[in-house]
């Protein structure tokens, strides 16, 4: 399970799925024109280390945070990412770089994480591309008080500004209509009934079909933000302690059209539809010029829903 919480196949479904694929090579003795590998990338989601896409994004070598910085990252109880792959045994020493341990292509089985297969009654979606997304961590600071002596009108209340800027998130995605926006993750520093926050975080996810859309988004929820600790004005503030980015990718019409051509053989032309993932995957880490990757994630329905409804011939 990559995500928390997490549907039952979520991250799951494509690496047992390949295992199996390789015990039935196995099994039947086919030989490949190519070595066939497995790979269970680290931390995909972020749901217990910051970040998303982390191991693949320091293979491909295109990744902001680079091995080391991903190393230090720590979790909620201040566990480093090194320390707990060192405690479980999986702190390797081959290198985790695609110039020393390249591919010729890479395809990635998954659960669609939304509903349109089931709407149209499709059993198999063609990945063509993922669409961009940035994450934003955001700090609000006001001024600590106490609950019953501190006047309204001179308030710094850090939690009320925040709520002000996580609705704003909600009605900038809506009224612009470039995409999507989410706040999953918020965090106060004070943890009393009877004392006003001067501190909290969220994190803002932001989604939209290209790299320039996300880029409108973002500008104007960050537009509103500002509105919003001027219309306050009671000295409370904001800041952007962390970001993290995806840009739009493209798969390659040879792996597109290598997954279309099995999907028909095995479903029927009426059975599948193309489909961009608005959810990001490992696949995503594009631009490995050394290596040329090619990638095509196939889906078949639901992610993030606890007790999705499969069948195990849905899955082939």
């Amino acid at each position: 399970m990559s995500g928390l919480p997490g549907g039952r196949y979520d991250g799951i479904l494509g690496v047992t799925a390949a295992l199996e694929v390789l015990r039935t090579l196995h099994e039947n003795d086919i030989q490949t024109h190519c070595p066939i590998s497995l790979i269970d990338w680290t931390n995909e989601e972020g749901a217990r280390f910051p970040g998303a896409m982390m191991c693949s994004g320091v293979w491909s070598t295109k990744s902001t945070t680079g091995l080391e910085a991903c190393y230090a990252t720590k979790d909620t109880e201040g566990i480093s990412m090194k320390k707990a792959l060192e405690d479980i045994g999986y702190l390797g020493n081959t290198p985790c770089d695609c110039r020393e341990n390249g591919l010729e292509c890479y395809f990635e089985l998954h659960i669609e994480q939304g509903p349109k297969l089931e709407a149209t009654g499709k059993r198999v979606g063609v990945v063509t591309g993922v669409q961009a997304m940035k994450w934003f961590a955001i700090r609000v600071s006001g001024v600590e008080g106490h609950s019953g002596t501190t006047p309204m009108d001179t308030r710094s209340d850090a939690l009320v500004t925040a709520s002000l800027m996580i609705a704003a998130v909600r009605d900038r995605a809506m009224s612009t209509r470039l995409g999507v926006a989410t706040v999953g993750v918020i965090t106060n520093d004070t943890q009393s009934q009877a004392t006003i926050p001067s501190g909290v975080e969220f994190i803002i996810d932001v989604r939209c079909s290209t790299d320039k859309m996300v880029e409108g988004l973002c500008l104007a929820i960050f537009q509103s933000f500002d509105e919003i600790v001027q219309q306050e004005n009671n000295s409370t503030s904001y800041r952007v302690i962390r970001t993290w980015g995806l840009p739009e990718s493209t798969f390659h019409d040879d792996c597109i059209g290598v997954v279309r051509s099995a999907a028909v053989d095995e479903v029927g032309l009426s059975e599948i539809m193309d489909m961009k993932s608005n959810a990001g995957h490992d696949a995503s880490v594009r631009d490995i010029s050394l290596n040329y990757i090619f990638r095509a994630p196939i889906f078949t329905r639901r992610e993030h829903e606890a007790c999705p409804r499969y069948s195990p011939s849905s899955v082939f």
